[in-house]
């Protein structure tokens, strides 16, 4: 009877595939005219597109395909004549060890082979009662279905992390059964089979699996193992307890949790892969992947700039950098910041990157080159503050230094309102110098020129020139004292 049922339903399983095929099955007609080409023409007509044809190698791949598991559970014998659970006996627990290798063959299906060693416990009120356990070992050959992928949509962009998996195939059982009456555990009586073809059975179940990273998953898995016997719980071994109930055969329950290697190379796993990605605008992950490899080249002067786009590989140790690897020289005087004494003020190498004291009223005067002032104003424009600012640190440097503060006008108006305006701008910029800049105050004095030594002396009357001359003559300079 036992093989009857294995029987019948391993040949509905084989069939199923053969049936559902042959619903999408295209009748293909051959012309049976015969054909009179030689052997060259009908291979270049009928086999042309096979001439070409290269091997898939493993470089090819693109995705990992193998993963090796390994989990630890709790079974429990269910639905025979002896269980691991009775009610009002409680429970009586054993353990169960699991490794998985499987070989993943499309983005929704894998075949593993799978390995079970464990002990449950077993219990039945029954005959004035009996427990005990049985030790298995389980070889299966198993199917994996990955609904997740199968279901996927794709317009989903969201992170695949969790994927629901089913499991189906056939087992093959060992076991050694020990069953004692309650009230006399002296009292032995054992059963047993090795695993082989005279020990078949079915198992399934599902899993719900977690993708940790690319290399680990981790998975709580459930199956049900059917042994389709009733030897495998000992009943047979006591006259008269597999007639308790006769009609069950005895089947078990597993619950685990494993963690799953993905063996490969690659980036992604196969079971894990989206497989309309390649259609989708933008990288692969396995690009992004190769195209953030940075410093192929390495740094070679430790500026933390690679030698790829390093415009300066000898960068001396310690100078800082900019982002093409190149020292820095904020006062662009030549001399590295790292070298230069005074990095905001330009100077000679002779002077370690300072400026000298002899040139001191040109830089002051360069600094402010481009101060003007609008016409018949003191005003001066915050456009000019930079330059102000710049002057300042010129003048803190030369602290010992004193200067005249010499104010301009154009040649407009009369003598004696130039004076007064040239007073007022001269004040103007030692008033910003010395609130704003921190400069002594001491260290500066204002001078009144009105329209004498202008900068462009043709414009006088300033009808002679254009306006940008007469602009230029409104202006502030320094003199050393």
């Amino acid at each position: 009877m036992k093989q009857l049922k294995l029987f019948t339903m391993l040949s509905l399983a084989l069939s199923f595939p053969v049936l559902t095929a042959q619903e999408n099955t295209e009748v293909v007609v051959v012309n049976s005219e015969p054909i009179s080409l030689d052997q060259q023409e009908w291979e270049n007509n009928y086999y042309g597109m096979n001439q070409n044809y290269v091997n898939f190698t493993s470089e090819q791949k693109k995705f990992k395909d193998w993963t090796l598991a390994i989990y630890a559970g709790v079974p429990m014998v269910q639905g025979s004549d002896l269980n691991s659970s009775v009610s009002g006996e409680g429970m009586k627990w054993g353990y169960d060890l699991q490794a998985v290798l499987t070989k993943q063959i499309t983005h929704a299906f894998g075949l593993g082979l799978q390995f079970n060693y464990g002990k449950a416990g077993l219990q039945t009120p029954a005959l004035g009662g009996y427990e005990g356990d049985v030790q298995y070992r389980v070889l299966s050959l198993i199917g994996d279905i990955n609904f997740s992928n199968l279901l996927r949509r794709v317009d989903n962009k969201s992170r695949y992390a969790w994927a629901l998996h089913g499991y189906g195939g056939l087992a093959t059982f060992g076991y050694d059964t020990n069953i004692s009456p309650k009230n006399n555990q002296r009292i032995n009586k054992k059963t047993g089979t090795n695993m082989g073809s005279g020990s078949l059975g079915i198992v399934g179940g599902g899993g719900l699996r977690y993708k940790i990273n690319q290399s680990i998953d981790a998975e709580l898995k459930a199956m049900y193992y059917y042994t389709g016997d009733e030897e495998f719980d000992g009943s047979t071994s006591v006259p008269g307890l597999s007639e308790v109930n006769e009609r069950k055969e005895d089947g078990m329950f597993v619950f685990n949790l494993g963690l799953i290697w993905k063996i490969g190379k690659h980036y992604e796993h196969l079971a894990w892969a989206d497989p309309l990605a390649d259609i989708y605008p933008g990288h692969s992950p396995q690009d992004l992947q190769d195209m953030l490899v940075v410093c192929a080249q390495g740094d070679k002067d430790d500026d933390g700039v690679c030698d790829d786009w390093d415009r300066e590989l000898d960068t001396p140790a310690g100078a800082r950098v900019d982002g093409a690897g190149r020292a820095l020289d904020t006062d662009l005087d030549g001399i590295i910041d790292l070298y230069d004494k005074c990095v905001t003020l330009a100077g000679p190498a002779e002077n370690d990157g300072c400026p000298t004291n002899a040139d001191s009223e040109s830089l002051l005067n360069f600094a402010i080159a481009n101060l003007e002032f609008t016409l018949d104003s003191d005003v001066i424009s915050p456009s000019y503050y930079p330059l102000l600012d710049r002057a300042a640190e010129y003048l803190k440097y030369y602290k010992d230094n004193t200067y005249d503060v010499i104010g301009h006008t154009d040649a407009r108006a009369s003598k004696a309102y130039n004076m007064n305006l040239s007073q007022r701008r001269a004040e103007a910029v030692k008033s910003y110098l010395v609130e704003k800049g921190g400069v002594n105050a001491n260290q500066l004095n204002v001078v009144a020129m009105g329209e004498e030594d202008l900068r462009f002396p043709e414009c006088k009357p300033a009808s002679k020139c254009p306006e940008w001359k007469n602009h230029a003559n409104r202006r502030v300079v320094f003199v050393l004292k």
